[in-house]
C-alpha cells in the first residue's frame, strides 16, 4: 500500500493500532494481519461492517463514501460534546489512487481507486437492539428498551437534533454503571446511536421533524416484527398498538422532564446531578421548586425585602435539604428502604407529594407524603415503622423554619 494516497484523519490516541491495516483494499478482502476479526452481534446495515481487535483497541471499521466518513465522524465528535449517548468516534481514513498527482489520471484498475472507511471504539458489553427483540422477551423487557429508546430520541429533540435515520437497527443498548452520593454502584439500561449519517444539528427543531423521526422508529418496529415472522422466529404474543402507545408515552415523557429540568436549572441556578443525583419524574422537580419558592417568602419575610429565587435555593440546599439529607442518613435509611438511597427517597417522597396533593386538591405537606409514602414502599412492620417516621418528623420539624407547611 502507497501510503502517500491516503488522507489520514485518525485522533492520535489510534494512530499505532490503525497505521498499519489494509486500507487499500475493500473492507470485505481485508485478512488478518496485525488484528484479528471480532466475531461480535450486529444489526444489519446498508454498509459493510467489521469489528476487529488489535494489541490495545477494539474498533467497529465501516466502508462507506469519503463525504458520509468525514461528516459521521465530525457528527459523532458534536453529539457525545451534546452529552448524547452514541458511539467514540476513532476517526476516518480514505484511500484514493494517485491523490495529489498532477497531469492526466490513468485509467481505472480492477482495484478500488477509492475507499472510504469510518472508525469507532467498539462498545463492550452492548448489544444491538435487533438482536435482542429476536430473543422472546416479555412485555416488561421490551418496555425496558423501548424506554431507554425514547429517553435517547427525546434527547436528541430536546437538543435539536434531527436523526433522520431513527430506528431499531441504528441503536445498540449497553448496561452502564451508575454511582449515588455514597459510591454504591447502580446498573442503568442505556440506548446509544449507532449511525450519524443522516443526522442534523439544528437552530430548532420543529414539529415536522420530530414526527418523522417518530414515525420512522415505529415503522422499524413494525418491521422487525414482521421480519421474524416471516424468519418463523417464535415470541410471546405482542401488541405493536400498545408497544406503539408505550414508546410515545415514554417519548413525551422524557422531553417534558428534559425542558422542566432545564427550567428548573434556569430559575434556580441549581445543578440537577450535582444535589439530586438523578431525577426521572417532572413532579419531584414540582414539588421542590415549590419548597424553594416557599422558602424565599421565608427569607423575605425575615430580611425585610425581597430575596432573590436563586440565593433562596442555595440558602434552601444548605439549610433544609442538606440537614434533612444527612437525617435520612444517620436513620439507616436501607433497613427501611433497601432499593434506595438518601437522595432518591427525597425526590421519591416529593413525587409523591405532589400526586398526593393533586388527588386531594390540596398541598397535604412533607410530614404526610412521608407517612403515606412509608406505609406504602418500606418493608418494615407496621410497630417499627411507626416509630421511624415519629422520630424523623421530630428531626425534620427542628430543620425546617416555623411556618413552612409541614
Amino acid at each position: 500500500m502507497n501510503k502517500k494516497y491516503l488522507v489520514w484523519n485518525v485522533f492520535p490516541a489510534y494512530n499505532e493500532a490503525l497505521k498499519d491495516l489494509p486500507w487499500d483494499k475493500p473492507l470485505d478482502k481485508w485478512q488478518e494481519k496485525n488484528f484479528k476479526f471480532i466475531d461480535a452481534r450486529k444489526s444489519s446495515s446498508r454498509h459493510i461492517v467489521k469489528f476487529i481487535r488489535t494489541k490495545e483497541f477494539s474498533f467497529a471499521i465501516k466502508q462507506t463514501n469519503p463525504i458520509s466518513a468525514y461528516f459521521e465522524s465530525e457528527t459523532f465528535s458534536k453529539l457525545l460534546e451534546a452529552g448524547i449517548h452514541t458511539l467514540i468516534p476513532a476517526g476516518y481514513v480514505i484511500y484514493k489512487k494517485h491523490l495529489f498527482e498532477s497531469g492526466p489520471k490513468p485509467k481505472k484498475s480492477q482495484d478500488s481507486d477509492e475507499l472510504a472507511f469510518m472508525i469507532t471504539i467498539l462498545e463492550a458489553r452492548s448489544i444491538p437492539h435487533s438482536i435482542l427483540f429476536k430473543w422472546d422477551f416479555t412485555k416488561q423487557n421490551r418496555n425496558i428498551i423501548y424506554s431507554s429508546a425514547a429517553e435517547l430520541l427525546a434527547d436528541l429533540h430536546n437538543k435539536n437534533i434531527y436523526w433522520g435515520d431513527a430506528s431499531l437497527d441504528n441503536i445498540l443498548v449497553k448496561f452502564i454503571k451508575l454511582k449515588d452520593e455514597n459510591g454504591k454502584q447502580k446498573t442503568e439500561l442505556k440506548a446509544f446511536l449507532t449511525d450519524a449519517e443522516t443526522v442534523q444539528l439544528c437552530p430548532e427543531i420543529n414539529d415536522e421533524l420530530r414526527n418523522k423521526d417518530i414515525s420512522s422508529f415505529v415503522n422499524s418496529m413494525k418491521e422487525l416484527n414482521n421480519s421474524f415472522v416471516k424468519d418463523g422466529i417464535m415470541r410471546d404474543k405482542i401488541s405493536l398498538p400498545e408497544d406503539t402507545q408505550y414508546f410515545n408515552n415514554e417519548y413525551e415523557n422524557y422531553l417534558v422532564l428534559f425542558k422542566k429540568t432545564e427550567e428548573f436549572e434556569r430559575l434556580t441556578g441549581l445543578n440537577i446531578k450535582k444535589h439530586f443525583f438523578r431525577i426521572t419524574d417532572q413532579h419531584s422537580l414540582q414539588s421542590i421548586l415549590k419548597q424553594i419558592e416557599e422558602h424565599k417568602w421565608y427569607l423575605s419575610e425575615n430580611a425585610g425585602k425581597e430575596i432573590s429565587l436563586k440565593d433562596s435555593a442555595v440558602d434552601w440546599i444548605n439549610s433544609v435539604y442538606k440537614p434533612i439529607i444527612d437525617e435520612f442518613e444517620n436513620f439507616k435509611l436501607r433497613e427501611y428502604f433497601p432499593e434506595t438511597n438518601s437522595l432518591k427517597l427525597y425526590v421519591d417522597i416529593m413525587a409523591h407529594k405532589y400526586y398526593m396533593s393533586i388527588q386531594k386538591n390540596e398541598d397535604v405537606g412533607i410530614i404526610s407524603a412521608i407517612k403515606d409514602y412509608s406505609r406504602k414502599y418500606s418493608n418494615r412492620d407496621e410497630n417499627s415503622l411507626t416509630r421511624f417516621i415519629e422520630k424523623l418528623i421530630r428531626k425534620i420539624s427542628k430543620i425546617v423554619p416555623p411556618n413552612y407547611n409541614l
